[in-house]
C-alpha cells in the first residue's frame, strides 16, 4: 500500500519519501535532545547561585563546596567551568565562559539547518514533480486517437497536484520545527548566558541578590533599606 503511494507521486515520490523520512528523525532527534535538558526554572536557578555564593572563595573547582557542580550538567558544568578558573582575572574567565556558552549554542543549533534546507527543497521537489506529471499527461494526450475525456484529464492532474501538495506537506512541518527549534535554543542560551555572568559577578566577591541588589555582607539587606 505505501508503495503504490509513493509509485503514485511519479518520478519525484521516492525523493519525496527519503527526504520526508530524515526530516522526521530530525524532528523527533532535537525534540529528544531539547526535553532532556536540565532546567533552567526560577527556582533551581536561586538554588544554584546559593551555591555559587557558598563558592565564590574557591581557589579551585575541587573544593568540597564545588564538588556538586563539578559534577554537574548544563549550567552546573558552566559555572563549574568559571570556578576552577577563579584564580584567574574576571576578563580571562568571561573568555573560557564565552567559549563553552559558543559549544552549547552550536550543539542546540545542530541539524537546524538540514531540516530549513529540507522545508525549502520539499516543495521545489513538488513542483518540478508536478511539471513533469503535467508533461507526461499532455505527452499521453497526444497519442489518444480519439476524444479526451474528463477521467483521462483528471487522473493526470491527480497525480500531478498531489506531489506538489505532498512536498508542502513535508516543508510546512520541517521549517516550523527548525524555526521553533531556534527560537527555543536562542531562549536558553540566554538564561545559560544570565547565570554565567552572575556567577561571574559572585565569584568577583560582588554581593547581590539574584535580582542584582546589593546585600550588606554582615546585615544580609539591601543597605538603601537600612537607610530608608
Amino acid at each position: 500500500m505505501l508503495l503504490e503511494q509513493i509509485a503514485s507521486l511519479g518520478f519525484m515520490g521516492w525523493p519525496l519519501a527519503i527526504i520526508s523520512c530524515i526530516s522526521v528523525a530530525l524532528i523527533l532527534e532535537r525534540l529528544i535532545t531539547f526535553v532532556m535538558l536540565p532546567s533552567l526554572d526560577n527556582k533551581s536557578m536561586q538554588t544554584l547561585l546559593n551555591e555559587v555564593r557558598g563558592c565564590s572563595n574557591c581557589n579551585n573547582s575541587q573544593n568540597k563546596l564545588c564538588k556538586n557542580l563539578v559534577a554537574g550538567k548544563g549550567v552546573r558544568k558552566g559555572i563549574a567551568i568559571l570556578l576552577s578558573h577563579n584564580d584567574c582575572h574576571k576578563e580571562m574567565r568571561e573568555e573560557v565562559a564565552g567559549l563553552w556558552l559558543l559549544k552549547q549554542k552550536n550543539a542546540l543549533h545542530a541539524w537546524l539547518k538540514p531540516l530549513m534546507l529540507i522545508g525549502i527543497l520539499a516543495p521545489m521537489l513538488g513542483l518540478l514533480g508536478t511539471v513533469l506529471g503535467l508533461i507526461g499527461m499532455f505527452q499521453g494526450i497526444s497519442e489518444i486517437q480519439g476524444p479526451v475525456t474528463p477521467d483521462v484529464l483528471a487522473g493526470g492532474l491527480w497525480e500531478a497536484m498531489f506531489t506538489t501538495a505532498f512536498g508542502l506537506m513535508v516543508a510546512i512541518p520541517s521549517l516550523a520545527a527548525a524555526h521553533s527549534f531556534g527560537i527555543w535554543a536562542n531562549h536558553y542560551v540566554s538564561k545559560l548566558e544570565f547565570a554565567l555572568n552572575h556567577a561571574n559577578l559572585l565569584l568577583e566577591g560582588l554581593k547581590m541578590n539574584d535580582d542584582g541588589i546589593a546585600i550588606n555582607q554582615e546585615t544580609g539587606i539591601c543597605p538603601e533599606a537600612v537607610a530608608a
